[in-house]
This record gives C-alpha cells, structure tokens and sequence, in this order.
C-alpha cells in the first residue's frame, strides 16, 4: 500500500515538474487576502480533493468547475454546520515564475487560480493548496534570483552535495543556515497570500513519510514554512505518517500533522477506502491521542464516509469512522464527492451533536486494547464523559463500558448522540448488547453527583515548562504514571466544572514544596516531602466551592521533583423533581397517571389533553431540564424561563420513547428562576420530571467524611431509587452518624417507609428536632430535615437512630 500510495502521488508531482520545465511564468499579482481568525482553536472542518483525485485516477480533475461544484455543494448542505475549508491536493500547479515560484495551471484555472480561490471565498469557505519540501531541480539548474532577495539565487540555498528533499526524490534539499533559504521561502509565502490562500498542505515531511530516520529531514523546512506563513494566518498541516518520535516538533511549527498513510485504498472505482484502511487508525488514534490540542490537532486523512457505495465500507463502517475521527478531535474533513452525498452520509456528517465532540477539543482515549470490544473515552471536565463503544471484531458482541474504569464516581444518565435519545440513568455502567460486527456507540454520559477522577495525561490539563510523562513506573501511581518537572516555577493548571477539587501525587525525599492557586487566588503551600516514597497522596483538597467553573493551578517551588499523579473534582447532583413534587404548580385540567410500566421517572407522569394548560416551578441554581416521553400522540410545547419566551420544542416521536430531556438550559445566574411549559399541540402535554442544577453540593452514604458509630451496614444494588442506589442502614438504637461540612446549610435525604421511625437531629452539638422517617409505603430520595442560614463556615450534622426497626442515610446535600 505504501508504495502504491508513493507512486500515485509521485505520478501527480512528476507532472507538475515536467510542466514547470516547459518555460517559466511571471503571475499576476492579486491584492485578496487570506482570512486570520485564529489558528486551529478547534480541529479543521472541510473538505479535501485528494480522495476523488485518485479515484477518478486523473490529475486533471482538480479544475476550476469541479472544485467550484464542491464548494458550492459544501455550502448548500455542510457549510451551516461548520465545514468551512476546500482544499486542494497535488496537482494545481503549471509551472514555476522566475524566482522559482509555483504558478498555478492555465488548463484548470483558465481563468486564474485568484478567480477559483474568490469563488470559494465568497461562499464563505477557506482554501487551501498543497506543497513538499525542497528545491525544484529546473529552479536550481537555472540558478533563478530570488525575489525581493538581492544577490540571493537558487545554487546558493542548495545543500551540497545535492540531496533528495523528499520520499519521492523529486526535489533538491534546501540550506537553511543560508539566510538566502528563508528568504525564498517568505517569497512564496507572500504568493500565497496574495493570491488568498488560507491553508497549506505540506507533504513527505520527514522524519516520517517512510523515513523514521535524518537521512531525509524536513524539519528545517517545516519551521521555515511555519515562520513565513506565520505573519498571514495561513494554517499548517503536516503530512504524513509523521514520526511521533518528533511531536514537539511538530506542535512548536505546525496546526496538524498526518499520523498515518493514506486513509485511500486505491481500488479506483471499487471505493474510496475499506475497512482495514479505517481500522488500523484505531492504534494510531491510541498513540497520538495526548498530542491534539487547541494550536495543532492530530490528523488521521480524509473521512470518507458521505456518498454510500463509492465510500466502500458499510453504514456500520461508515458511523465507526465517523465515531472514531469526532471522538479523537481529528480534523474533520471529508474527501467524498459533496455533490453526490446520500441521505446517510449527510446524517453522519452534519449530526450537530456529534460534531460537537469532535469540536470540544477532548481527545478519546481506549480503556484497553486487549480485545476487539473497545471502551474509548474523554473526560470533558464538566462532569460529562464522551464514550465511545466500539466492536472491531468480525462478530456481534456485547460491549460494556464501567464507570470505575473511566474515572467516574456515582451514578451517571447516558444518551446516545448517533439517535438523540437519552437511554436512562445507570449505577455502574452500560452495555451495548450485541453491537454488530464494525460497529459502534457514541454517548454521552453524565454525572449525576460525585467524584471525577483525572489523571495526569488528561487534555485538559495544561502544563506550563520543562514537564515530562514517566509511565510504566510500577511503584502504585494512578494508572501507572506521573507527569513531572524539575524546575521552579514551572506549573499546570486544570480548569473544571464543579464544587470542590483533590491534587493526588506521591510523596518523597526528592520532593518539595508547591504553591496552590484557585481562580487565581493563593490558597496555601504545601509539602510533597516524604522520607520514603508514598503513591497516590492526597496533598491539598478544596471543597464547598459555588457549583461552576474554577481552575486549579499548582506551581512547583522547591525541591528535586514536583510530580502530578492525578486530580479528582466533584460534581454538585443534578436534583431531579417528580411530577407529583408539591412545587410544581398545574394550571388548567391536568391528571396524574401512575404504574405505567413504561420506565418513567417514578413510573409516574402528569397530563393534560387542553391547549395552552400549563406548568410551572420555581427553583434555586443554574440551570433545569425538562424530562417527559415522546410519543406519536404528543405535539409542541412552548418553554419560558423566567416569563421569557425561550423556544418551542417537538414531544412527538413515531414510538414511545421514556425520560427524554426536551428542553435543557445551563449558565442561569445562581438563584432563583422559573420554568414554565405550555401545552400548543398534539393531543397529550406529559411531565415526567425536572431536573435542575443546584449550587448544593450531594453527598453520597459511602463519602469517607461521613462516621458511622455502632453496628451500620452498606445496602447497595437495590433497585429502589436511592441516589447511587444503596443506603447505609443500623438497626440499634442510639447508633448514629456525623458529617462535618462546609456552608451554610444541609438536607439529609433518606427513604420512609413502614419499618422506620423517628431520628433526633443535631447541628453544632445542639439539638435541632425529631424527624419521623416513617411512611406507609416505600418512599425514596426524601428530605427529611434541612437547615438554612447557617453562618458560612464549618458545621456538624448529628443523625441518631430512637425508634423503628430501621433507620437509613441515602445521601445529604449542602448548601455552599
């Protein structure tokens, strides 16, 4: 395949060559200028001609009215949903100007590659063109001046004695200790700005590109390209199976580097690509996952996955790549046919929601590689995961991703971005039974309160200095590895969504001190020194944080070392409100239905038949959800937040589906507001519950910070609806248990039920009341007592059993 894929493209650039030594151009100058908007913030979307260009296996089809069909065809159907690039492979140029310069073909721009390239511009795209390394031999063998370089000329900047540039031998290599050379390079860099470019492909970069080695090495070129397209905000991608020996390299100079071969098979027409070609990124995705970030991305070719049969891979195949590419942050961009997309295609590339993964700039990374059934993940920060499941294996089989082995603590909702549905709210994990052979999942899931562990290679820790990555180090680290620095004043930070946050390091004799930053503020220096080497030490821990975004910064100050194990940050509970909840208020003729057995919220739901009927509940955080079945019966509801009109939103599905968010809004200033839905078509309005976000902070029974005095036990799995789904329970009396908090106030959530009795409270050693817990049926996720305005600080809560046969604690949730 490799060399198939060299001797295609070496057949594109021969020809470019061989036309260049037909004469030399002078072009017209042109005053369009690129766009600089900020480079590769998020992984490019677009679109790339190479694909078509070896299907159709004619270096001729990249003119004028072909790239201007793909354009307009991307503006029609792609372009609103982010894919702004067109960008043209091998191929484009006609020759050289005499200072060397690529001109562009007269026979596939006639009427000048300014004239293409303002076409694309004024459909609101990007363009972007194509080039190698090295010096063309007619330049050198002419010894052409190079433009606004007096006294320097081609001979001069040549390595002696001549070298190859390239894989394919085609060019000569450039000095770049001769000032000369940069020049050169600058000189063209301005063509291309002139002409409005605003991307170049830069190809057979070496170390890579079949030379893992320096006998051929372009980093000089790679850094003189990146300074001379610098100053015009032209992105820089580099291609291709670049060796990752040399990342940093790569991410000091460039936006985007190929990690592998051509994603072609060069079947001609039998396909685009094959499964084994998608397939083998899965390993090349696991090892370059840590390197895409925000400035340079990692690139696994063209997703050809839009245009059904010519793509030559399976919808189950075509969803996987797409999964793949979105979850990594590969640049997005697509070779197919744009004017010739199915309705399948369309559906994977403009599915909003999960192109909003790729966008978030969260690499995945797998669990494990042991087997074919694959577990991929990112921690988004927030206290949601992207998931992905994936069956590489050539037979249908169950693939189930558990919440201990992505790092989430509690129970978390999972929803499915490929069909939009929520799936419901699991304790432990989830299972795709019986995913097809090829095929995948991408979920979203998302904590529903507790504890996120991050490790030290997590993306979205940002390291500022001299750090390195020591892994396989057996000494009990979280997953076997640190990252760690030597120098003073070096630091990371770490930006999250939460209440509070742990720093997990080890401890030794060749560690120091470090100094602990919270959204800027100085909190306090601590010691990592320990005589002899402790693993996974918790150093400094913050909590009772306002629910919401904060950052974390530790800096090191003294000692040998400062090392990073991981972090783990908690996520305030999302408090869900059952329809029969005495908050929400129902106007007009509403009816509760209840023992549905269809997987409602409490298997209970209020409805109303009446247009315009309507709910209401008042709330206190920073944002609600709306949770209720879709179904073909129901119709349109209208959503205000705070007597705001907000949106109306579709409650129709052609079958039942249970617990779906309809409406969802986040980043409400804290305090109180107001949702309000009301009734505008089909026959049935159906509420199963709210969910909204809170600043308080929920607990879990099994919290280390709660003590337990006398004979207590841990209930779990138990299918009742508790939070996280067990209880802590004692059946003596006069047992109790503490909870030392910081804020100012606190609810204690347990269930009530015919076994249960009363429970004398304390807050601060002084008694407060006694609470019956008691209840003819089962009830679940009660608040049996709460206390508000506290003064903020440090507080106890005294639970203490005196009669029944039970007494539970579920879970307490604080108010910061």
């Amino acid at each position: 395949m490799i060399q198939r894929s060299g001797n295609v493209r070496a057949g594109l650039l021969l020809l470019i060559f061989f036309i260049a030594q037909l004469g030399i151009f002078i072009p017209n100058a042109s005053v369009v200028k690129a766009a600089n908007n900020g480079l590769a913030l998020k992984p490019l979307m677009g679109w790339s001609s190479y694909s078509l260009q070896v299907y159709h296996n004619n270096s001729s089809w990249i003119n004028a009215t072909n790239i201007k069909a793909q354009s307009d065809a991307m503006h029609t159907t792609l372009q609103s949903h982010g894919y702004n690039y067109i960008n043209v492979d091998a191929g484009w140029n006609g020759g050289i100007d005499g200072y060397g310069r690529p001109v562009p073909s007269t026979t596939l721009y006639p009427l000048g590659i300014v004239d293409l390239i303002n076409y694309v511009h004024a459909n609101g795209q990007k363009f972007g063109l194509y080039g190698i390394p090295g010096l063309s031999p007619q330049a050198y063998n002419a010894d052409l001046p190079i433009y606004g370089a007096p006294g320097c000329s081609m001979q001069d900047i040549a390595v002696q004695p001549l070298t190859t540039s390239d894989y394919w031998g085609l060019g000569y290599k450039i000095d770049f200790t001769n000032p000369c050379a940069q020049s050169y390079i600058d000189s063209i860099a301005d063509l291309y700005d002139s002409w409005g470019v605003d991307f170049l492909k830069f190809d057979s970069v070496t170390p890579g590109s079949g030379h893992n080695d320096t006998t051929i090495d372009a980093r000089g070129d790679v850094k003189a390209w990146s300074d001379a397209l610098a100053p015009y905000g032209i992105w820089l991608e580099l291609s291709w199976a670049l060796d990752i020996n040399y990342i940093d390299y790569w991410k000091q100079y460039a936006n985007g580097w190929r990690v592998d071969w051509d994603i072609e098979c060069y079947c001609g027409t039998s396909g685009l690509t094959t499964w084994a070609n998608i397939a083998r990124t899965f390993p090349k995705a696991e090892e370059w996952w840590r390197h895409g970030s925000p400035g340079g991305w990692n690139d696994f070719d063209s997703l050809d996955v839009g245009n059904g049969a010519m793509d030559g891979i399976t919808q189950d195949e075509r969803r996987t790549a797409m999964t793949l590419w979105a979850m990594s942050s590969a640049q997005l961009y697509t070779g197919n046919d744009l004017t010739n997309l199915d309705s399948f295609g369309i559906g994977l590339l403009t599915n909003d929601e999960v192109i909003a993964v790729n966008q978030a700039g969260r690499p995945a990374h797998p669990v494990s590689t042991a087997t074919n059934q694959q577990v991929w993940y990112a921690n988004n920060g927030d206290g949601s995961y992207t998931v992905g499941l994936v069956n590489l294996g050539s037979s249908a089989a169950t693939v189930t991703v558990n919440w201990s082995d992505i790092g989430l603590g509690g129970a978390a909702s999972v929803r499915d971005l490929w069909t939009h549905t929520d799936l419901g709210t699991y304790n432990t994990g989830y299972s795709s039974v019986s995913l097809a052979s090829h095929a995948s999942r991408l979920l979203r899931v998302v904590s529903q309160g507790g504890s996120l562990a991050v490790n030290d290679d997590d993306t979205g820790i940002k390291y500022t200095g001299n750090w390195s990555r020591s892994y396989n180090r057996g000494l009990g680290d979280f997953k076997d590895d640190v990252h760690f620095t030597q120098t003073n004043n070096d630091y990371f930070e770490y930006t999250f969504n939460g209440t509070g946050i742990d720093l997990i390091t080890e401890k030794d004799s060749s560690q120091g001190n470090i100094d602990i930053y919270v959204d800027g503020v100085f909190k306090q220096t601590v010691s990592t020194y320990n005589a002899t080497r402790q693993a996974q030490q918790k150093v400094y821990g913050i909590t009772g944080l306002a629910n919401g975004s904060h950052t974390l910064k530790a800096v090191k100050k003294t000692g040998t070392y400062m090392l990073l194990d991981k972090l783990s940050f908690s996520v305030a509970s999302p408090i869900q409100v059952n329809d029969t909840d005495a908050g929400i208020s129902y106007t007009g003729t509403w009816s509760l239905s209840s023992a549905r057995g269809f997987g409602d919220f409490k298997d209970d739901v209020h409805y109303t038949m009446n247009n315009n009927d309507y709910f209401q509940y008042t709330f206190t955080g920073t944002g609600v959800e709306l949770i209720t079945e879709k179904d073909s019966s129901q119709g349109n509801i209208d959503i205000y937040v705070d007597n705001v009109f907000k949106e109306t939103v579709s409650t129709y599905n052609s079958t039942r589906l249970a617990q779906q968010t309809v409406y969802k809004i986040s980043g409400l200033t804290p305090g109180s507001h107001t949702i309000k839905a009301v009734k505008k078509t089909g026959t049935y309005m159906l509420l199963d519950k709210l969910s909204f976000v809170s600043t308080k902070v929920q607990y879990n029974n099994t919290d280390p910070g709660i003590s337990y005095t006398g004979t207590w036990s841990l209930n779990g799995s138990r299918g009742f609806g508790d939070y996280n789904d067990d209880v802590h329970f004692t059946q003596t009396n006069n047992d109790y248990f503490q909870f030392t908090f910081t804020g100012t106030g606190i609810e204690l959530i347990t269930e009530k039920e015919a076994g249960q009795g009363d429970v004398d409270i304390y807050v601060d050693n002084v008694f407060k009341q006694t609470v019956s817990t008691y209840n003819a049926t089962r009830l679940t996720n009660q608040v049996v007592y709460g206390i508000s305005g506290l003064t903020s600080g440090s507080h106890t809560l005294k639970a203490v059993k005196k009669t029944g046969t039970f007494m539970l604690l579920d879970s307490l949730r604080v108010t910061p």
